[in-house]
């Protein structure tokens, strides 16, 4: 790869030289834990849990990331090409429901040339599971490669945007990657054994504070996308120790709680009136226990 314009940021980092733009990631694939996750969405994780890829990196860098030890941090081991293949073939064969590379926009063009060459191979589903912050150009490579997108969508307002992803433009690009992974799966297909086989999952986590942000983002996606269209994955897991732990003066005094019962239940009553149908989080997730090791 040469200069990198993979995503939004445009930042032209050549990694082919070492050189790390936004996302902090190197060219080849950098993976922090690759496992069968039982805890995403009942229709992708099923019984055997969906077989998990982590990569390091993102280009986001959220300042409550749950994720941050990779995400910014960039903790994890180098995979080539055939090694990454491998790794594969055994979550196939420990039963996953699923293959879900996390965080991988910044790799791309690097797993589209991959699945290109095991897709035909793979007897389950394969998922993007990203940060929604994506280029409609990069999203067509993957065209026909990916049975299941799992966007974020998590602003609507640029200035909150900028202020806590660094991405005031994330609202109009979010949108538009949405539109097109839509346009590539279609509506949601499920299997006989409720598995979903095709289709588009929108993760939205509501954020303490901006509850009306949130509404505003669903009757976006239904006015835009169509809620026929989307299987809506409402989250209330907000935890503020991973802000904590970046800014010790805790600068943005609404991170430092968590989603009350009524700014979520506010907006999970909107999503239903809306007619979105999907998966509504217990205020219970709200504990860091549930992310994982990396």
């Amino acid at each position: 790869m040469a200069k990198c314009y993979i995503c939004p940021r445009n930042c032209g980092a050549d990694r082919s030289c070492g050189e790390l733009g936004f996302c902090r990631a190197p060219e080849d694939y950098l993976v922090s834990k690759i496992m069968l996750h039982g805890w995403e969405e009942p229709c992708i994780s099923g019984k055997g849990g969906a077989g998990t890829i982590f990569f390091s990196g993102c280009n986001l860098h959220c300042i409550y990331c749950q994720n941050s030890v990779i995400s910014h941090g960039g903790a994890g081991n180098i995979l080539s090409d055939a090694e990454l293949e491998k790794e594969i073939a055994l979550l196939c064969d420990k039963g996953a429901e699923c293959i879900e590379f996390v965080t991988p926009t910044h790799y791309t063009e690097s797993l589209a040339k991959l699945l290109e060459k095991i897709k035909p191979q793979l007897n389950i589903p394969t998922v993007w599971n990203s940060s929604g912050y994506e280029k409609i150009e990069s999203l067509k490579m993957l065209d026909g490669l990916i049975d299941i997108y799992l966007p974020d969508f998590k602003y609507f307002d640029s200035e909150i945007a900028k202020k806590y992803s660094f991405a005031p433009d994330y609202c109009k690009v979010a949108l538009a990657a949405i539109g097109e992974m839509s346009r590539q799966v279609g509506k949601p297909q499920f299997k006989e054994n409720g598995m979903l086989r095709r289709g588009l999952i929108v993760r939205h986590l509501v954020l303490p504070s901006h509850r009306a942000d949130s509404m505003d983002i669903l009757r976006l996606l239904d006015n835009e996308i169509g809620h026929e269209n989307i299987l809506l994955s409402l989250m209330s897991q907000y935890t503020p120790d991973f802000y904590i732990e970046s800014d010790k003066n805790c600068t943005c005094k609404n991170l430092c709680r968590r989603v009350t019962s009524f700014e979520y239940g506010s907006v999970a009553k909107l999503a239903s009136e809306l007619g979105f149908e999907g998966y509504f989080q217990e205020h219970s997730s709200a504990d860091k226990k549930y992310t994982p090791d990396f």
